[in-house]
């Protein structure tokens, strides 16, 4: 009875830590929709600082308080290089579904994750998907696709760029979280576990704005405009708060999450996240939503709900 109720409240705690994760993520939209569309900033030069500004934080941040935290051990170091490479992937591929797509279909396609998830994670050797998560991943689904706005089938006119885009950020979503468990596994702290994988994003991101030579789109036209040269001092202000807020907490909750539920619980209530940016956006953009869009809302806190209440 003892181990039950620890049980129980472990995976309470990381349910929270989830869902307040993704209240702080789904922030990150309302921030990119201002330096992009307010003063056309390139998405992946936005990313490479916002990755920066992350791993510089943790780093100072650890050094200072806890130093036995900088390092990972040399065999955790490939897996970790890797993990930042599909965060890097997520960052690009994602910017490029949001450019051929837009941010709607874009947000609908990003959330195939959780069934690509669900399989990896049976796949890899985990637990058995509970009668609970196919319920519970179609209501939530199908609540995302109305928050976006996405009505019918005729609303995706995906060109074929598109469709890969879409697609592969969903499977590189899936990998983040199915990373993410793999490091709880391994016992790697999450604050060690994000310096590493936003310093290696960062990396591979400023490579990419580099040699990009117009070729990726959203990456920066030439390697001066990395720097952003002429951009005013409130809009660092804008990427330093995208970066230590909704960022850095948001994945850092949601990477501690991950020791305390599957990958695949996680995605689920990840999906609450367009419903939260949606409602954020009417206070701050003057944005509102209409009367689908918040039956959408509905039926994603009612997945929630029924995953919440398995076993």
């Amino acid at each position: 009875m003892v181990l039950n109720h620890k049980f129980k409240s472990a995976t309470g705690l990381g349910v929270a830590q989830v869902l307040t994760g993704s209240a702080l993520i789904a922030l990150v939209g309302i921030f990119i929709k201002i330096l992009l569309v307010d003063y056309g900033l390139p998405i992946l030069v936005v990313a490479f600082w916002r990755n920066l500004f992350v791993c510089i934080a943790l780093l100072t941040g650890l050094s200072l308080f806890k130093p036995e935290l900088l390092h990972a051990g040399k065999k955790n170091l490939p897996f970790l290089a890797g993990y930042g490479f599909i965060l890097t992937m997520l960052n690009g591929v994602w910017g490029g579904s949001v450019y051929f797509n837009g941010a709607s279909v874009a947000t609908v396609l990003v959330y195939i994750s959780v069934p690509l998830t669900v399989i990896g994670q049976w796949w890899l050797g985990g637990e058995k998907p509970s009668a609970r998560l196919i319920p519970s991943t179609l209501l939530c689904l199908s609540g995302c696709a109305l928050v976006c706005g996405i009505q019918g089938v005729s609303d995706f006119s995906l060109t074929p760029m598109g469709l890969f885009l879409g697609l592969f950020s969903g499977l590189f979503y899936a990998g983040y979280a199915l990373m993410g468990r793999a490091c709880a596994l391994r016992g790697i702290n999450p604050f060690t576990v994000l310096m590493y994988i936003f310093g290696f994003a960062a990396l591979f991101m400023l490579t990419a704005d580099l040699f990009s030579n117009g070729l990726i789109p959203g990456a920066a036209a030439s390697p001066t405009d990395i720097l952003l040269p002429g951009v005013p001092l409130k809009v660092w202000g804008l990427i330093l708060t995208l970066a230590m807020g909704p960022t850095m907490a948001g994945w850092l909750l949601i990477n501690m999450s991950l020791s305390k539920l599957t990958p695949s619980v996680a995605s689920v209530l990840l999906t609450t996240e367009p419903m939260i940016t949606a409602l954020v956006a009417i206070p701050t953009l003057g944005e509102y939503m209409n009367t689908l869009q918040w039956a959408g809302c509905f039926l994603i806190l009612g997945g929630v709900i029924v995953l919440k209440k398995r076993g």
